[in-house]
């Protein structure tokens, strides 16, 4: 495959907060007056990286003639504030505030903004169902304080209902939550609010997923009410 994009360019906004979120603006290097665009999100306590998968996503993206999006929420890579207060609440408005800065960009078809969501970035889009024309999910998650709280269980200073959890990662790196996320998650029915979502949706899992089983997206695509996909990656 022949890669063919320009270099990505450094983007920030500021949260309701204040707080600024680093971003990349990656671009086909075909020009054109108005581009069709991709927002890609993040999952749980990551970056706007993903472990080097949203870099491939976006190169190949790109270089099919979209305009592709990325960025770090709050607390996460390079942007600003402390990934031990989030919710998400929190998520869901700096996502409101991502897709209202991509329509408000020059170069962007307002009538053709995507996304592609892993993991808890599932939930965060499904909780703020936004106006857009299509989605992805990869690794959906329809019970988010389950699936999460299982990743602190396996850590040695595990989780923490009523305190701060604390999960050390395979890299070595630590993800630490105050029990504020458990609490927000509790206000927010996930497969009730996945009926409200307008746009079509492609549902994608790896069948050997160990932390995110299939029956997370099975619960969500049993709920979908618009065109809708499934399709499991064997292996």
């Amino acid at each position: 495959m022949i890669i063919i994009c320009m270099a990505d360019v450094k983007i920030s906004i500021k949260n309701d907060l204040g707080e600024i979120l680093s971003g990349l603006r990656a671009m086909s290097a075909v020009k054109k007056d108005r581009y069709y665009a991709v927002v890609l999100v993040h999952g749980f306590g990551v970056t706007k990286e993903e472990y080097g998968t949203f870099d491939i996503i976006s190169k190949i993206l790109a270089s099919s003639g979209f305009l592709v999006y990325r960025f770090d929420f709050s607390g996460c890579g390079e942007s600003e504030g402390d990934y031990l207060n989030t919710t998400l609440t929190k998520q869901k408005d700096e996502l409101a505030d991502i897709i209202d800065f991509v329509r408000l960009e020059s170069i962007v078809d307002m009538d053709n903004i995507y996304i592609v969501a892993q993991s808890l970035g599932n939930s965060v889009n499904v909780a703020l169902a936004p106006d857009v024309k299509g989605i992805v999910f990869t690794g959906a998650i329809s019970y988010p304080k389950n699936i999460i709280s299982k990743l602190f269980l396996v850590s040695e200073s595990g989780y923490n209902q009523s305190g701060i959890s604390e999960l050390i990662r395979s890299n070595g790196s630590v993800t630490r939550i105050d029990s504020t996320l458990w609490k927000d998650l509790d206000n927010y029915d996930l497969l009730e609010l996945i009926r409200k979502i307008k746009y079509p949706i492609l549902f994608l899992n790896g069948s050997k997923d160990d932390k995110v089983p299939i029956s997370e997206t099975d619960e969500y695509f049993s709920n979908v009410n618009v065109f809708k996909e499934k399709r499991i990656v064997e292996g």
